[in-house]
């Protein structure tokens, strides 16, 4: 959230849980095409604000219009500057982090290709 965000003087210090999420608008990304239709992903507050792409929800949060998830990586300046804070909220898993794993799989009896080789290289060096 922006650092004049309400949210922000809740959950500076504290988790915050659904009652406290509950009035306050979520920017939340919605998928524009059918594969994720009628399906809601971690959405937790009953108002929203539906945006459709990354760089909208990012803008609307730096204005302190709402709240939402957002890549780390997306936002280290902005954390580090002061500009955003980051809130804890229980209900988006341990540490208010959510982790995905990525896997590569691959046909035993062939060999991986140069492409898939760079892409396996890629996944290792992250991991590392």
């Amino acid at each position: 959230v922006h650092a004049d965000h309400p949210l922000a003087q809740l959950g500076e210090n504290t988790p915050l849980g659904l009652p406290d999420l509950a009035s306050h608008q979520q920017i939340v990304l919605t998928d524009p095409t059918p594969l994720s239709e009628g399906r809601a992903f971690g959405v937790l507050s009953p108002y929203t604000c539906r945006v459709n792409t990354q760089d909208a929800k990012l803008a609307l949060i730096r204005a302190g219009l709402g709240w939402g998830r957002l890549p780390e990586w997306q936002i280290q300046d902005d954390l580090q500057t002061g500009r955003l804070v980051r809130v804890g909220v229980t209900d988006l898993g341990r540490n208010s982090q959510v982790e995905y794993e990525a896997y590569l799989a691959h046909r035993l009896d062939e060999p991986l290709g140069p492409v898939a080789q760079a892409f396996r290289q890629a996944l290792m060096e992250q991991i590392a």
